[in-house]
């Protein structure tokens, strides 16, 4: 029994970002300074907040990392960390208000990394056309840093040279 005076509250927050994920802000020159800056904010946190849940887009390499910190001995602060899944679905059917719904799937800190990969992540497949309504060029593929990168080129090869600076990478 781990706590003998009865329930104890906890502060959890489930919807925590890492410099991996795809749309971050994390300050520092490269991603090892933004990881070292993270975790040494995270280890300062104040001490009531005991459960984080790991936040990426479409992808598991936060909460990978995350867990490297802990095994490693870091985060000592944190009791436990959930791995989540956030999706963004920017047309959402039934309501003319709703401009976009997030979606987060949060699953067991006892599923491994692998077994959410290979059964959740990779049978995700995305499909995109570039010109809604017309024939055109269109991409489908499993969502993978790669696939995107590849999702990325085509949608840059459409566009005239002289606008390319406005666009990010692949």
């Amino acid at each position: 029994m781990n706590y003998k005076s009865g329930s104890q509250w906890r502060k959890w927050d489930l919807h925590v970002h890492t410099p991996e994920s795809i749309e971050n802000r994390f300050a520092g020159s490269n991603k090892e300074e933004k990881w070292d800056r993270y975790i040494a904010n995270l280890e300062q946190l104040t001490p009531e907040v005991k459960v984080l849940g790991i936040n990426d887009y479409l992808f598991i390499d936060g909460y990978r990392r995350i867990l490297q910190y802990k095994q490693a001995g870091r985060l000592s602060n944190i009791e436990t960390v959930f791995p989540v899944i956030e999706f963004r679905v920017k047309k959402f059917a039934g309501n003319k208000d709703f401009k976009r719904v997030n979606f987060h799937v949060i699953f067991s800190n006892e599923i491994s990394c692998d077994l959410i990969q290979s059964q959740f992540l990779n049978g995700l497949q995305g499909k995109y056309k570039l010109a809604p309504g017309l024939s055109g060029i269109e991409w489908n593929g499993i969502i993978t840093p790669e696939s995107l990168a590849d999702l990325g080129r085509t949608i840059k090869s459409t566009v005239p040279v002289g606008e390319l600076g406005s666009y990010g990478s692949d």
